[in-house]
């Protein structure tokens, strides 16, 4: 009987566990999906049937290229951390993977850059500006990360 309660306990803190995961990596109301966002950038210009065409033909190929790349980044991530286990390590094979990470991340800046300049260049003249206040106000949050408390003086 003890065995049996041991196990009820066990189970109800599983499914507890389980149903705290799920809500937070697959049910986040508040987490926006890269979807969501070019949902929301489609939305907000108010592109026409064609301009909504071309643009599902650039996020496509936009979202197979940067899979592409964070693969890549991945794959030499991986290389770079099998050499922390290593008994001897060389120096330079260390510097040249961190190179081609650099690369890779530059890359994706490129991409990224490359997108919205041919989102940009879908867009009328009134749509032009409206995207222009969209990336200004997006802009305002990178690189912000919590605040720091202050040391006491």
């Amino acid at each position: 009987m003890k065995k049996n309660n041991t196990l009820y306990l066990l189970l109800i803190v599983l499914i507890i566990m389980n149903g705290f995961f799920l809500f937070n990596y697959i049910g986040r109301p508040d987490h926006k999906s890269p979807k969501e966002s070019s949902d929301f950038i489609a939305k907000e210009l108010g592109f026409n049937d064609n301009q909504l065409q071309q643009f599902k033909t650039l996020e496509t190929t936009h979202h197979h290229n940067m899979r592409a790349i964070g693969d890549d980044v991945k794959s030499v991530k991986n290389e770079l951390f099998k050499k922390i286990t290593a008994t001897s390590i060389n120096q330079s094979t260390i510097d040249s993977l961190i190179a081609v990470i650099s690369e890779k991340e530059q890359l994706k800046e490129k991409e990224l850059f490359s997108r919205l300049r041919r989102i940009y260049e879908l867009c009328d003249e009134q749509q032009k500006e409206e995207f222009s206040a969209i990336i200004k106000n997006a802009r305002k949050f990178d690189n912000r990360g919590p605040e720091m408390p202050r040391k006491p003086e």
